[in-house]
Formats: structure tokens, sequence, C-alpha cells
């Protein structure tokens, strides 16, 4: 049966958003540890899920496709997040947003319950498409493997198809939205009560991260709006350096026509100065193209995606470990020992703290670099701009004494070109100065040295645990 078919979806198990889940496996994909809402959501026991293949719980509809695009992103060393359907051991399905990390000796899987309906109906409906030509391939002879590798190039194209260039762009679009309708539809946090012993100054900690993230992961909006600007700003270069790198063929022209005038005529003093006053302007237009294009916008759309990311993935991590303390506490002395877990899910989100501030220094340096370049390389311009006026004058004065023969006529035209399209191309780069503008005035407010007390206390709260 599809993944879209009305019945399927109709018999789905569904589940409340502050059940956060996760379980972690070794580099083959063996279960190590799961938590309780994981167990629970499958209808496994403990035994039953450790030690056994994550794929005991993978849904026969499911293209294979799917899981060779996360398992490149994983070798590559990069996290990665998608829309999976389980099937339970009871056969019921569950879906879930499924983010995957790389960490020490293997992966950490943490799960939520979807939220961006439209889009995981899209998803589910590429993976419907996908999964039946899979099928078909796999009826033609080929193997389980290369029908993988065809169903992944597939799914590509299907994700390209709904605004996602890869696997890396749809993660860091998707999850900071995700944990966002996350984060807005929990339930208000419970403080800890007197049962809870030291797991209550984890869960106090845990709470303050998220009351801290909570004005972050606002922000993330604000972020990919700037990110998007930056792709536009960057496009509208390309034909603004293109004219530049014209307007520079036409100073070159002009300076030969009065360079071969000023030999004939070695007794005029002013074409000299005309030849290196045009030198002058086809040199401040070569600085403008070279700072044009050494703008790291690129760089900077790519860091801010990444920072984005990587605040919405502390956001999911903390949350994991909140909710996972107040499991550990609900179960009481008598439950099972979860020191390991507690202890590996705050090396993941220290991790991740420790690259979210990475990620915001980068950030930060080339908010400032940017404008500093942009205003260098527009600088140059309006040089060029303030010199033409007094250039074009004397040229074309020179040009009405006769002082160039035959060459007159195309000295004109090509001065006017040059005037006209000069101003032009200043007009073009507005845009350019407004985003530099913008980019001085864009805060990043992501402070992770406030987070650290708390992770302190995490630590310190669960270092003794069994």
């Amino acid at each position: 049966m599809a993944l879209t078919d009305p019945a399927a979806l109709a018999a789905r198990r569904t589940f409340a958003p502050e059940d956060v889940f996760f379980s972690t496996t070794d580099r083959k994909g063996v279960i190590r540890h799961a938590n309780d809402t994981f167990l629970r959501l499958a209808a496994l026991t403990e035994e039953e899920a450790v030690g056994s293949p994550h794929n005991l719980i993978r849904h026969p509809d499911m293209p294979g496709g799917a899981f060779r695009l996360v398992w490149d992103e994983l070798e590559a060393g990069r996290p990665v997040c998608f829309y999976i359907a389980n099937e339970a051991k009871d056969g019921v399905r569950y879906d879930v947003l499924a983010t995957i990390l790389p960490i020490d000796g293997g992966y950490l899987s943490v799960r939520l319950r979807p939220s961006l309906a439209e889009l995981q109906d899209q998803v589910f409906a590429a993976y419907d498409d996908v999964a039946e030509r899979e099928a078909a391939v796999r009826r033609a002879g080929a193997s389980r493997h290369s029908a993988a590798e065809r169903g992944a190039s597939l799914l590509g194209g299907a994700l390209h198809a709904l605004g996602f260039a890869s696997m890396v762009s749809f993660t860091r679009s998707v999850l900071p939205r995700e944990v966002d309708a996350l984060v807005a539809a929990l339930p208000p946090a419970v403080a800890p009560g007197p049962r809870a012993g030291a797991l209550g100054s984890v869960l106090q900690a845990g709470q303050e991260i998220g009351r801290s993230m909570t004005s972050f992961i606002g922000l993330l909006e604000g972020f990919e709006e700037t990110a998007q600007r930056i792709v536009l700003e960057h496009d509208s270069l390309t034909p603004a350096m293109g004219e530049l790198m014209a307007l520079r063929i036409e100073l070159a022209r002009i300076a030969g026509i009065i360079s071969t005038a000023a030999h004939e005529h070695a007794d005029d003093a002013e074409l000299p100065e005309l030849v290196s006053l045009t030198r002058e302007m086809d040199a401040s237009c070569e600085d403008a193209l070279d700072g044009l294009e050494s703008l790291p916008l690129d760089r900077l759309q790519v860091a801010i995606r990444d920072l984005v990311l990587r605040i919405a993935t502390v956001g999911l991590l903390n949350q994991m470990v909140t909710r996972f303390t107040s499991e550990v506490i609900e179960a009481g002395p008598d439950g099972t020992p979860r020191g390991t877990e507690l202890r590996l899910l705050h090396t993941a989100l220290e991790e991740e703290v420790d690259r979210a501030e990475l990620g915001t220094t980068r950030v930060v340096d080339l908010l400032r670099i940017v404008p500093e370049l942009t205003e260098l390389a527009v600088r140059s311009v309006d040089l060029t701009l303030i010199r033409a006026d007094g250039w074009s004058k004397r040229l074309l004065a020179a040009v009405e004494e006769g002082r160039f023969g035959d060459d007159g006529p195309e000295l004109i035209g090509l001065v006017e070109a040059a005037k006209e399209g000069l101003t032009e191309r200043v007009i073009g780069l507005g845009d350019i100065v407004g985003l530099a503008s913008r980019l001085r005035q864009t805060p990043v407010r992501f402070d992770p040295v406030s987070l650290r007390e708390p992770l302190q206390h995490i630590a310190a709260g669960i270092a003794e645990l069994p």
C-alpha cells in the first residue's frame, strides 16, 4: 500500500509534540540505545531493540533511495534530517522527522512529530513514485543495492523539483522550521518535583537553555531571509560585473586612440595627460571588479544557513535532554539506569553548541568583511564617475579641434557609450550597496557563552549516574 494511500494515512499511530525520542546506533546501524518513547511507538522491548539492526522498524513501502541519500550525508560527516514512515513490531505505521548526527563510534537519531504537513505529503508522494520505479528496476534483474542507487538519483531529482538542491539544502531548510514548530507546540515546562533528586538540576538547566533558545529560534526566519536576499543580490552582480568589464574594453580602446594621436602629435602636451587619466579610470574600474569578484557572498550565505542549522540542532538536542531527563525522573529509582544515555546526549549537545559558536564567529566576520569590500568597490566606481565628466569634456573638445583625425567619430561614440554605461552601472550597484548596509545592521544575537553554565550544571548532575 502506498505511503500516501488514504487508508494507510488514517491508520497511523500518532503521538504528541512533547514525545521527542531518540536512539543511537553503531556505524553499521545496529541499535545501541533507545529511550522509552522510542520503544513504546515501535512496540518493542529494550531487549528486542538493543543489538538489532535499525531497519527492524523500516516500513516496507519506504524506497531504498531515501536511506541511500541519508547514508551518503552521514558518511560525509554531515547531519541530515528527513521524513520517514516507520512500521512498529505490531504492524502499525508511525511517521517522524528524523534528525541524524554522527557521534563518536556511530550515530544519534532524534525524532519528532512532523509539523510541516504539506511538505511531508509532497515528500511521501515522491517516495511512492521512487519506490515504484525501484521495484520496476528490481523486477528487471537489478540488485537491491543498484535499485537503491537508482532510487537515490530519482529522489534527488524530486527534491530538486520541490526547491531543494540537495539533502544538505533540505536539512538546512527543513530542520529549523520543524524545530521552530516544535518549540511553539510544546506545553509549558514543569518545575522538577521533590522526587527528581540530582536530576532536578539537570532538568532546570535544560529548561534554562530552552528559554534562551526560544529567542534564538525566533531569529532563524530572519536569517533565512537574509540568506535568500544574498542569493538574489549575488545573481544581480553578474550582469553588473559584465558591464564593468565592457567598460574596461571601451576605456582600453579610447586609451589606444589617444596614445596613437599622442605619438603623431608629440608637441601636444594634453594628449599624454588624457591617456594617463583614461588609464586611471580603467584602474578604478579594475579595482571595483576585483572587489566585487572577491565578495564572499556564497560563503556568507552558506555560513548563515549552517549557523541556522546549528542553532536549530542545539534547540532540538536540548529538548531531547530535557524530555529524556523527565522520562528518567518519572521512572523513579527502580527504573533502568540511564546515565550512559544522558551523558551521550549531553556530549552531543555540548559539541553542537561548540559548532554553533564557531559558526557565529564565521558569520560575524563575514558580516563585517562583505560591507567593507562592497564599499571599497563602489568607491572605486564613484571615483571613475567623478573623473568622467571632466575627462569626457576634454576629449570631446579635442575631437572638435580635429586632433584625432579620422578616429574622431569612433572616439565620440566610445566616450558617450562609456559615460552612459558608467552611470547605469553605478545605479545597478545600488542594490548591493543597500545589502551591505543591511548586513551591517544584521543582529547575530546567538551567544553560546550564555549556555555554558547550564551545560556545566547538566554535566555535574549526570556525572555520577549509573
